[in-house]
């Protein structure tokens, strides 16, 4: 019986979970869009609640006014900083994507160095083996150069044979953009509108509201909620701050690295600290690292002759590889990581539910759920000190029987 009382409570145990995770996939999916405005009031309501009561505190200057002062002096000190940044980064992706344009204009130089490559290898095997492999990748590699120069030459046709052409399907797809971004103008200011109003009473009245909401909560699930607040505000600020840590050592790594190379002649570009900088954020990614910038490259770099990048290039991995695994258990608390399996699940689920959003959202949600079901604040699933407590429990009930 009492075995049948547990399963049943697994069972409801399960099915609770599930269909708030059911409810909150929806509201996130359909509904957040709507409430976006106060989401963004909220937090910028609990991000200013220290500024603010200290201003008021200390300060002839009313909570309401200096609540709409300092949202204003926030909104500001935002847009100033995007703008800024924006422009710079804009600026340098420019030129980077054309350096990075320039380097592929002559695609012909570089099948020709892949064929070159491959035959040299293939020209270690038997005569047999060497002389039919020789055979068919020079077909395949003259079929490519065929097919790019035979689109180049058809156009050039067309070009000749058509005259001038007035073909305006280029200048549609911004025109339509910019069509339906003015017919969502008015939505956007109206929302822009809202939430800076919502932000100022948030704001100001962000004590009231959040005694009204624990007054609907009985004392141990207020007790939950303070304790839930204070470990996602610890975990979350030692995550980000460990990680932030990492990405600026991978960051200085790559900027050494390739300044050593452009020191000793082997690398040319005046982009360091751009690469430097991409590949550090997607060595930050689950499952990539950076492995998925530097491995490429030094195949490229290896195709096209310049062997000392491609070297240095995978010196620079190793260093970079050595030191993140050194570093990254002492930065990072062991308790916070994910095995690898759950990570790509839960990036793959949140990319196919929320795009490409969800699929960093998704790991530090699970990160997240994991350690507040540690401390025992939601029960989803058994912990290991769980099952010894109740391996305990089990054998002093047996040995109370037995005694009986």
């Amino acid at each position: 019986m009492r075995e049948i009382e547990r399963k049943k409570a697994a069972i409801i145990n399960v099915a609770y979970y599930a269909m708030i995770l059911v409810l909150g996939y929806y509201f996130v999916r359909y509904a957040l869009w709507l409430f976006l405005p106060v989401v963004i009031a909220f937090i910028i309501a609990l991000i200013l609640q220290k500024p603010v009561n200290a201003i008021s505190r200390k300060t002839p200057v009313k909570k309401g006014a200096a609540s709409v002062v300092c949202v204003f002096v926030l909104l500001f000190a935002l847009v100033g900083v995007a703008v800024l940044l924006g422009a710079t980064v804009v600026n340098y992706l420019k030129d980077f994507i054309a350096y990075i344009t320039a380097l592929f204009d002559n695609t012909d130089v570089l099948l020709q160095n892949i064929e070159n490559w491959a035959l040299d290898i293939i020209a270690k095997l038997p005569d047999g083996i060497a002389a039919m492999l020789s055979k068919n990748v020079s077909e395949i590699f003259d079929s490519l150069a065929l097919m790019m120069s035979g689109g180049k030459g058809k156009e050039s046709v067309e070009a000749v044979q058509n005259g001038l052409s007035f073909d305006l399907s280029w200048i549609m797809t911004p025109v339509a953009s910019v069509v339906s971004t003015a017919k969502q103008l008015p939505t956007m200011l109206t929302s822009v509108l809202v939430t800076l109003i919502a932000s100022c009473f948030l704001t100001s009245d962000f004590d009231s509201i959040s005694r009204f909401i624990r007054r609907q909560l009985s004392e141990e699930s207020n007790h939950k909620l303070d304790r839930a607040k204070e470990l996602l505000k610890s975990s979350f600020g030692k995550i980000l701050k460990a990680y932030g840590l990492i990405i600026i050592i991978t960051f200085t790594e790559m900027l050494v690295g390739l300044s050593v190379l452009k020191l000793i002649g082997v690398f040319n570009s005046a982009y360091i600290v751009i690469i430097a900088a991409a590949t550090a954020i997607i060595d930050i990614v689950p499952v990539l690292g950076t492995g998925t910038v530097i491995f490429p490259w030094a195949v490229y770099s290896f195709i096209v002759g310049n062997y000392g990048l491609g070297i240095g290039l995978l010196v620079i991995y190793a260093v970079i590889t050595v030191i993140r695994q050194i570093i990254e258990p002492k930065l990072v608390a062991g308790q916070l990581g994910l095995p690898p399996f759950v990570t790509i699940i839960g990036m793959f689920i949140g990319l196919r539910l929320f795009g490409v959003a969800g699929m960093f959202a998704m790991p530090v949600l699970i990160i997240m759920l994991k350690l507040l079901n540690e401390e025992g604040i939601i029960h989803i699933w058994k912990n290991k000190s769980d099952t010894v407590k109740a391996d305990s429990a089990e054998e002093t009930q047996k040995q109370a029987e037995s005694t009986d």
